[in-house]
């Protein structure tokens, strides 16, 4: 009496290789989103925090003048299921960020931790043609991909290490500098590693033809801010300023800056303190 075999069809296997490799490529983009996702969840946060901040304070005479009024007025454009408004702050200098502190968990996943100076906000001071200027800021610390690894704005091996632009292993932990001007600025890695963002330096029109202007090419942050302004400072102005400088380096958001480029006076910018170039900076979108 012969047993029947129940073999397994070539179909068959091919189906089953089809399923495993496209679960394998959703676990690919889940555990590593890295080079692919992290420049759209940076973007969306910077435009989530600018959208915030501009609509908040058009219905406000001050800026808040205490973080928990601050995370308020953010919760008013970012929606979020709790308000921790009333967590801890973090200092300016941060370098560990507990759950505990967590001020806002966005409903896209997102963790926002705000810094400030013993609960009031900080005040930047900068010198421009002689005369003395201030402008007062929270730091926002965004873990932008929530609760997935690595959870850091610094990588062990790398502390006490300046960020070298795109040698460095990315981390998910950012911060931004919101202003009483209602201008988000970005702050660290950022600023010099196209993974996150690209900036372009926006020309003034030269004539009827070209009513929008020429740009640059996409570049860094940093390029495209000297491009626009070289080395002169406005207050009306304040990506312009150097907020990177109230961070000290043994912050995880100090980076190792390059060489700054000179101001393109070829497209009509121009690199003067007494006056705010006509050429500005736009953060690129990522589709």
């Amino acid at each position: 009496m012969f047993r029947k075999f129940k073999a397994v069809t070539l179909a068959e296997m091919m189906i089953c290789m089809l399923i495993i490799g496209i679960l394998a490529i959703f676990a690919m983009v889940t555990i590593k989103p890295y080079d692919k996702t992290f420049k759209w969840l940076y973007v969306r946060i910077y435009h989530s925090l600018e959208n915030a901040v501009y609509n908040s304070m058009m219905t406000r005479s001050e800026f808040p003048q205490n973080s928990i009024d601050f995370c308020n007025m953010l919760l008013e454009y970012i929606n979020s299921p709790d308000n921790n408004c009333n967590a801890g702050d973090l200092a300016r200098e941060a370098s560990s960020f507990p759950e505990a502190n967590i001020k806002i968990i966005a409903s896209n996943g997102m963790y926002l931790w705000i810094g400030s100076n013993g609960g009031a906000p900080y005040t930047h001071t900068e010198t421009i043609n002689g005369s003395q200027f201030s402008m007062q800021y929270y730091v926002v610390f965004v873990d932008i991909n929530g609760n997935r690894a690595p959870n850091l704005a610094q990588r062990p091996e790398a502390i006490g290490t300046p960020w070298k632009s795109e040698e460095s292993k990315l981390v998910d932990i950012v911060a931004f500098v919101v202003t009483d001007a209602s201008v988000i600025i970005p702050i660290g890695p950022p600023e010099i590693d196209t993974r996150y963002m690209q900036a372009t330096a926006i020309y003034p029109p030269i004539d009827e033809n070209r009513p929008q202007g020429n740009h640059s090419n996409p570049g860094t942050y940093y390029w495209a801010k000297n491009d626009a302004w070289g080395s002169s400072k406005s207050i009306t102005e304040p990506k312009s300023l150097d907020f990177r400088r109230d961070f000290p380096v043994n912050s995880p958001f100090y980076v190792n800056y390059p060489t700054a480029n000179a101001v393109n006076t070829g497209e009509n910018c121009t690199d003067d303190n007494s006056k705010i170039s006509p050429c500005y900076v736009k953060i690129e979108d990522y589709n």
